[in-house]
């Protein structure tokens, strides 16, 4: 998205600052390291309010803890993923500027890992699947923002957080312009919500224009599908109407 100078500086940074969280912007196409006064540096980042006058940011990157721990099963783990948090969504929702991500463990740092809504413009099939940037409601907004010029909500969200007790979908459908199917043939545009292994629907795609499903899983490629494939497992049509 940027030059590989910000990509470099960016890293070094988070190199630096590890294992506390670091945390920059990148304005006039320069990163520039910001000062990280969350509470709690080792889990989180916040920048000083000031950076928003200041710097004018076109860019926010922050780093992640990405060294090993044992998880309960006994494997190996990242102690922070490589995706968004919730808090991570919500900051970059909430600033609308696209956002970035390290993970540095100490001795090397990733390639920055950019999500926002940049992309939505990335192609809608092939896609690896990343929780909160490009999972299926994120192919769900990039299929409304490619083929209607729509622009949908976006939703912070946990990895599985249908494990937590959350609706997610169910609960925000509405939110996004949508409404209930009531027994009407589903057409073009409308959208599935099916459950994938979990009590509630935690799993979305999108009727395409060729009468095969759009969807993403976890662990594939965004992919078409048969409809009747996922007809036992889909709880519910949409329709957008807003």
């Amino acid at each position: 998205m940027f030059g590989n100078d910000v990509s470099q500086a960016a890293r070094e940074h988070a190199l630096s600052e590890w294992p506390r969280e670091c945390c920059g912007v990148v304005s006039a196409g320069v990163y520039h390291p910001v000062a990280n006064v969350a509470a709690d540096p080792l889990n989180a980042f916040e920048m000083p309010s000031g950076v928003w006058l200041d710097l004018a940011p076109e860019a926010v990157i922050h780093s992640h803890d990405g060294s090993t721990v044992k998880g309960e099963d006994g494997r190996a783990r990242p102690r922070h993923p490589h995706h968004p948090s919730r808090a991570d969504m919500q900051s970059q929702i909430a600033a609308g500027v696209p956002f970035g991500i390290i993970s540095a463990d100490g001795e090397a740092a990733s390639d920055i890992l950019w999500w926002g809504d940049h992309v939505l413009d990335e192609a809608l099939i092939g896609r690896s699947f990343v929780p909160g940037v490009r999972d299926c409601y994120a192919l769900v907004r990039a299929w409304y923002q490619q083929r209607r010029g729509v622009t949908l909500p976006d939703f912070a969200r946990d990895d599985a957080w249908w494990t937590a007790g959350e609706n997610m979908l169910v609960e925000h459908f509405r939110d996004a312009g949508f409404v209930l199917l009531d027994g009407q043939p589903p057409q073009p545009g409308d959208v599935f919500f099916s459950r994938a292994g979990s009590r509630v629907p935690s799993h979305s795609g999108v009727l395409d224009d060729n009468g095969l499903i759009l969807h993403h899983l976890d662990g594939c490629l965004s992919c078409h599908d048969v409809p009747g494939r996922w007809r036992a497992r889909i709880t519910h049509w949409v329709r957008y109407a807003a």
